[in-house]
């Protein structure tokens, strides 16, 4: 059985990322709760006509803002899984792993290739949907 080593530099680093990514998260989110509480005072007393323009925003940036890393990780997986079915071997060769990984060869990686393009295209449409429901928001709400 093959193992594909985990590299030690690499896995600090994520895990140094990710920690410093839910620390932006936590920042963030009080940010906009102390946001959020203030918009919705001035909304409450607005008229109809500014509701709408801060909807048609809001709604229209949830969905852009949520597309890009559906996006990005669509591409990513796609990538891995076109590798790996080049490389008949999954994980590919020059990919780095968190952790020790039993490699995977022929039909074994084969599948798991198939299945990781098909999660990435998965991840590609919903952000197509979520860019397309932005510019729908965008037009219902003009």
């Amino acid at each position: 059985m093959e193992i594909h080593r985990a590299d030690p530099a690499y896995r600090n680093r994520a895990l140094l990322m990710l920690a410093f990514t839910a620390l932006c998260c936590v920042v963030v989110l009080l940010v906009l709760q102390a946001w959020l509480q203030r918009v919705s005072a001035e909304l409450l007393s607005s008229d109809p006509e500014t509701l709408r323009h801060w909807l048609r925003g809001l709604l229209s940036g949830l969905g852009l803002g949520l597309a890009v890393p559906a996006a990005l990780l669509g591409m990513g997986l796609r990538r891995l899984g076109n590798q790996a079915a080049r490389e008949q071997r999954f994980p590919p060769q020059q990919w780095k792993t968190l952790r020790d990984v039993r490699v995977l060869r022929g039909p074994a990686a084969a599948r798991w290739s198939v299945r990781t393009v098909a999660l990435g295209t998965i991840a590609i449409a919903l952000a197509t949907f979520l860019v397309a429901w932005a510019l729908w928001v965008l037009w219902r709400f003009a």
